[in-house]
């Protein structure tokens, strides 16, 4: 498996764009997976320079409704045909931040895109589009270790509510060394996403984890209940992106040492 970080919060190399955003592209076996496009075509041209042909795309999981991880979908290339795009419908609600009542969801209507309207499959549950290949949304909060974000509200029903986040979706392939776990904010709780995707893979241990953690406006506690979690759990390769933060990603690192992998746009790993 290969992992390329194709945007990310921060860029230090050189042609290389960064964006408040995150997408990453797995090679495996045969598949080639986009998990998230970020907020706009930067994805696009970071793909480019690290000779990504994003046409060759397979499918594309979209992590939750949020602008910055899903804005980016109606710039990937022309292509004949438009990869299968896995979404939880909830994604396309309105979403606001709470405090400004900024708009912070998908910008674009998909009715002006056919093309991507009509390869939408909407998942809310447990699905397996590949052999060893799981998503999984409707993430239950099993902890009140973190708190429930209440910096984020939807439109539901005519009413503006907390959002719930119930449309959080994880990546989770199987390989030789256990499950490799993609998510995009782990809006639920990172341990709470954790603790499910052990819950139904209960024969198997998570080997290596992507993820933003939603920990930049984290207080120390928090930050340093989910690091305790991190240590007692044996997960071998973590890697913190996107809105973990930067004060977070380094209190990680000094705990995890060389469990901890700092990534940045433009990274590739293979594991």
């Amino acid at each position: 498996m290969k992992v390329y970080i194709l945007a990310d919060n921060i860029v230090n190399k050189r042609g290389l764009v960064a964006e408040h955003g995150l997408s990453i592209f797995v090679e495996h076996q045969e598949l080639k997976i986009l998990f998230d496009t970020g907020q706009s075509s930067v994805y696009c041209h970071n793909a480019g320079l690290m000779g990504i042909d994003l046409a060759q795309t397979d499918c594309i999981i979209l992590s939750h409704g949020h602008y910055d991880h899903c804005d980016g979908l109606i710039h990937l290339p022309h292509m004949d045909t438009f990869p299968m795009v896995y979404v939880h419908p909830a994604a396309f609600e309105k979403r606001f931040n709470a405090g400004s009542g900024k708009s912070i969801g998908i910008s674009w209507n998909i009715d002006d895109y056919p093309i991507i309207r009509n390869r939408l499959f909407y998942n809310q549950k447990e699905l397996s589009p590949y052999p060893g290949v799981h998503l999984l949304t409707e993430i239950p909060i099993s902890t009140d270790l973190e708190d429930t974000p209440q910096s984020f509200s939807k439109e539901s029903s005519g009413q503006i509510v907390v959002d719930n986040f119930i449309d959080e979706q994880a990546l989770i392939i199987e390989t030789s060394k256990g499950l490799v776990v993609f998510l995009g904010c782990s809006h639920p709780g990172i341990i709470s996403c954790l603790d499910y995707i052990q819950e139904m893979f209960p024969d198997q241990s998570i080997y290596a984890l992507f993820a933003g953690m939603h920990m930049e406006k984290a207080t120390s506690l928090r930050v340093q209940l989910i690091i305790q979690y991190m240590l007692n759990s044996n997960i071998s390769k973590i890697v913190p992106l996107h809105c973990t933060g930067i004060v977070a990603i380094s209190e990680m690192k000094r705990a995890l040492e060389e469990r901890c992998l700092i990534l940045t746009t433009g990274d590739v790993l293979e594991l």
